[in-house]
């Protein structure tokens, strides 16, 4: 996923906080993006994946990014909040996407990469908010005791300052998306099920395997059963896949929609999808496919277009 969308909850979180939490007021955003590192251009990346969205309405102008909240966008920050200050759900999250990270470090040969540096990355925040010091440390304590990771500790920190994954840590990753909770609940007997009635992961999840039974069976990644309701979207996710070979996107573009694709197969079986980050990875999906559908891309012929447009309405219709 490009990595303006990594800061998209943070300046929505800002728009809230600058507009007093009301939709009457537009605002621009290109400070608060400088301060993400982010350029004009990555500014209005967040501009046009907040509109597409259904979050904002663009109300740019005199060449600044700037938006106002529509009432979908004030609720979506609103429950953000919530989630936010839920110490659990911190802590949870935390722990699933730092192992995730030394996962990463892992496939990029990292001889046990130090601990600290999960904090600087874009992984290293929960609705909108970084993961303090204290919160990453005793994420990787819980992830050494659970025999996820391993490393090297020192008496005035918690946890391994220097660390690698186990290989039941790239279990966890690879066949539960690094879902700690449910891998650690699953270990003790209440493994991956396969329901041949209905949509199932069946493969690694980091692969994004999709394959069709027949009409009333979709398989994807990891024997997990797709959550009630999020069929449709998870169709519309294989479509994509299927599909994605031929819409003539670069190496890049291609890997970040397979990226996002990987992170709603992660989502969708979850006991309860969280719909702001379905609607994110739709509207990022929406972003990288959307200069196909529309023509902009030159040297693409008009079946291409046609098929591009037509994914981009099923996912975000799914995704609605």
């Amino acid at each position: 996923m490009p990595d303006a969308l990594a800061h998209l909850d943070q300046i929505l979180d800002y728009v809230y906080t600058r507009a007093n939490g009301t939709s009457s007021q537009r605002i621009e955003i290109l400070e608060c993006a400088e301060s993400l590192g982010l350029n004009m251009d990555e500014a209005f990346t967040i501009v046009w994946a907040t509109r597409d969205a259904g979050l904002s309405q663009d109300g740019s102008g005199f060449g600044a990014p700037a938006f106002r909240l529509t009432a979908a966008g004030l609720a979506y920050v609103r429950e953000m909040r919530q989630r936010r200050d839920d110490p659990a759900q911190r802590a949870a999250a935390c722990r699933t996407a730092l192992l995730r990270w030394f996962y990463r470090q892992h496939l990029a040969t990292v001889h046990f990469p130090i601990t600290g540096e999960f904090g600087q990355s874009d992984d290293a925040q929960h609705e909108g908010t970084r993961f303090t010091d204290v919160e990453i440390q005793h994420a990787a304590e819980y992830l050494a005791d659970k025999n996820l990771i391993k490393g090297v500790s020192v008496a005035e920190m918690r946890g391994p300052v220097r660390a690698e994954i186990t290989t039941e840590g790239i279990d966890c990753v690879t066949d539960w998306s690094g879902d700690v909770a449910r891998y650690l609940h699953d270990k003790r007997g209440y493994g991956p099920t396969t329901n041949y009635h209905g949509p199932v992961f069946n493969a690694k999840a980091d692969g994004n395997q999709f394959a069709w039974q027949n009409r009333d069976v979709t398989q994807i990644a990891g024997g997990q059963t797709v959550t009630a309701g999020y069929e449709p979207l998870a169709a519309a996710v294989a479509d994509l896949i299927r599909s994605l070979p031929t819409l003539g996107l670069s190496p890049q573009d291609q890997q970040d929609v397979q990226d996002v694709a990987e992170e709603i197969a992660g989502e969708i079986v979850q006991d309860q999808p969280n719909p702001g980050r379905l609607r994110r990875a739709g509207a990022a999906i929406r972003g990288l496919l959307w200069p196909i559908a529309t023509g902009a891309v030159a040297g693409v012929s008009d079946e291409v277009r046609e098929e591009a447009g037509k994914l981009v309405e099923h996912i975000t219709s799914a995704v609605t």
